[in-house]
Formats: structure tokens, sequence, C-alpha cells
């Protein structure tokens, strides 16, 4: 007889929502909770820097399931609800009002925005100085870019060019400060960045790599940003984004073992019995690469919930899929698949945006990683056959991959 019958989720974003589908699925039996510190059912991020800024879509638009679906699974919502204590060894969470037991617990407690600090100052968000990661900060940058006329965004990562590309087709004045030698330098590879910071320039932006700020001050209602190479710019909204940190506070104090994330094996077990992660928040062993790595994107969060459910409800399912992300900027579309470093050799398809240009990343003459720039999604399907082709651990020519005229699915 299984033993099991509350099934407790912590975080109330993709892969949470994920998860609890899947739990669902494979039983109707169990008693399934989730529990969120945000008002809102589960909703998708990505558009909260795009779409939604640029009035494309309502906010009923982004949820992953209707009322209706949480209802009809008897799947448990809790709102607003922040959790105050984790005893692992009773298996219980305390919140202010209530105490929830489990028999299996799920934490999917995705990332924070990283607070920027100048001079061991932090700088946290106020009127005019924005962070984005919820959907109540983006309905507040949508109004407040609106009202802008200059504005200065901290960080040339994924989240701060969307909101550049958005900022600048409502015809606003954009300037991007980025800290290192290439925008998105932690992720994309430099061909890609290159082309991405001239489309950019291209709409109007000013960028400027390797800036340090030194300090910023408010006069009235505008700011003034101090740079290390004493240039002094003015702004009238600062939008900040220089990555994020695993939400893991919470269990600080606790024996789960976390380390730029909750560590978890390929099945997201924890190093608690009984105790699983998935999303944003996990540092999770991959077989395919033989490490752990943590993501962050949308896929990444909705396929490692679906696994997490599948193991919590008892059928054992490795996670082993090939990393991929996009980002939409403008007219562009930017996709990245695998992981592109450690490798022997580059190879270019393509020559021209509107074509789609795709850099091969290889290394023993394999695919390990592909990253590709295009107008629309001119690039998606050789994306993912460079997936495929990675996962499949097959060997590759430079000659087949430059050729445009070779198709990826021949190979």
């Amino acid at each position: 007889m299984n033993k099991i019958k509350k099934i407790l989720i912590l975080g109330g974003g993709q892969a949470a929502a994920y998860a609890a589908k899947e739990i669902r699925l494979i039983d109707k039996s169990l008693d399934v909770t989730i529990i969120s510190d945000e008002k809102y059912l589960p909703y998708e991020k990505p558009p909260l820097s795009k779409d939604y800024v640029l009035d494309k879509v309502a906010f009923d638009d982004l949820l992953f399931f209707s009322e209706n679906f949480y209802k009809e699974n008897n799947i448990k919502f809790k709102g607003s609800t922040k959790i105050t204590e984790v005893d692992f060894d009773n298996k219980k969470i305390s919140c202010s009002l209530n105490t929830y037991h489990y028999d299996r617990l799920l934490i999917a407690t995705g990332c924070s925005n990283r607070h920027l600090k100048i001079n061991g100052e932090i700088i946290l968000p106020e009127e005019n100085i924005i962070y984005l990661r919820s959907f109540e900060e983006s309905n507040n940058l949508k109004n407040k870019i609106n009202k802008a006329n200059n504005i200065i965004i901290i960080g040339g990562g994924f989240i701060g060019l969307e909101i550049a590309s958005s900022a600048l087709q409502k015809g606003k004045n954009v300037t991007i400060l980025e800290k290192g030698e290439q925008l998105m330098g932690r992720v994309i590879p430099k061909q890609i960045a290159s082309l991405i910071l001239e489309k950019h320039e291209s709409e109007g932006a000013k960028i400027n790599l390797n800036t340090q700020i030194k300090n910023i001050k408010k006069h009235n209602k505008m700011f003034k940003i101090y740079l290390n190479n004493n240039q002094i710019l003015t702004s009238d909204l600062i939008i900040i984004g220089v990555g994020s940190l695993p939400n893991t506070d919470i269990f600080n104090n606790t024996s789960l073992k976390v380390d730029n994330g909750i560590i978890t094996d390929e099945f997201s077990a924890t190093s608690i019995e009984d105790v699983y992660a998935a999303g944003d928040v996990s540092n999770f062993y991959h077989p395919f690469y033989q490490e752990h790595m943590r993501l962050e994107s949308f896929k990444h969060a909705q396929n490692h919930g679906i696994s997490a459910g599948k193991n919590i409800a008892g059928l054992q399912n490795s996670y082993n899929a090939i990393p991929w992300m996009w980002s939409d900027q403008f007219n562009l579309n930017l996709q990245l698949t695998g992981i592109c470093n450690d490798y022997d050799s580059t190879v270019q398809r393509g020559s021209s945006l509107e074509e789609g240009i795709i850099y091969f990343f290889l290394k023993n003459r394999k695919i390990i990683g592909a990253c590709g720039l295009g107008v629309g999604g001119k690039i998606g399907r050789d994306i993912r056959l460079a997936g495929k082709l990675s996962e499949k651990k097959t060997k590759v020519t430079s000659q087949l991959l430059s050729d445009k005229k070779i198709k990826l699915n021949k190979i």
C-alpha cells in the first residue's frame, strides 16, 4: 500500500505548476498543495520584459493553467503565503497562519534578483529604480517606461537587453551599462553577443562595456550616474538586471545540502529523504555532461518540474534534457542549445541575420553546443537539430555544418 499521501510544493512558478500537473496525471489520489508567496496562479515570466511591456499580451494570457484546471484536478493553491520555518525532521512547513505536513516535499522556489552594490552599499528598489522578477514589478516597469524619457539599464544580460528592446520600441532614449567585455558574457558566445550589440546600437541604444559605476546620486526626480571613466550620465529611470540568486535562505540552518542552489541528483532528490528540488533553485546532476549545473530558463523549469513530478509520484525518471534557451529582441530571435564552453573548434553556418547565423561548438568532432541569431524563427529548426546531434553524440565535419545547402536532418 502506498504510504505517500501528502505532496507539498514550495514555490508558485513553472516548475511547481508542471510538477503538480504531472503528479496528478500519474496518481489521482494524492493530496497536492502548492504554496506560493505570490498571490497569482503560476504564470510565464519571459513575456514580462517583452510582450507584456509592449502591450501585446494581457496577464491572463500568461497563466500556465486556468483556475478551473486547479479545481478540476484537485490541486490546492495557497497564494500570498510566506514560509517562516522548515522542519525536515518532522516533515512540516510553517507559515504565519498555518502549518503544513507532507510525506514528500518539492522545493521549486526559483530565484530572486541579485541587488547591485556600489561602494559596499546595496541599491534597493525605489520609485524610479526598478528590478524585474514578478508580474507586479513588470506592471510598474511598464508604467515607468511609458513616462520616462532617458532610461539607464544596468546590466547587459538577457533581462536588461530585452527591456532595452522594449523601451527602444517605445521611442525612449536608452543607455546600457555593462561591467563585462561583452553583452550576455556568462552565457552567450562573443560572436553572437557582437551581433546583438550592433543591432541594439542600430536601434538607438548607447552601450558602455567595461563600465563600473562609482556612484548614483538622486537630485529631485533625476539621477546622476558617475562612471569609472569620469563620465556622468543623467536619467529619470534606472532599471537594474545584474543576475539572480537561488532562493535558499530559508534552508540555511537546516541539514539540506546547498551550494549555488539545492544539490540534487538526476532524479531531483536532495540530500534529505523525501525532499526534492526542481527548476532554477536546483543545482542538479546532469548525467549527459557528468557534472552538476544550475540552469535558469523557461524550458528547463518546465521539463525539470515534469521530471520531478514523475519521481515524487513513484516513477523513476532521470533528467538528462539538453539545455535550451531563447531570447527575443526587436525582430531577432536568439537561441542556444547545449553548453558553449570547453570546445576544440567553432563552425559558422549562415552569413546574414536574414537567413540566420549559427555557431556550432565542437569537441572531438561532436557538437557540445550551438548558439544562433536570426530574423524571426529562421534558426529554430537547426538549433533543435543541433541539440539532437549533440544528444546522440554524432560525429560531424566542419564542411557539413557550414554548408547551408546540406540539411542537418540528413546528418
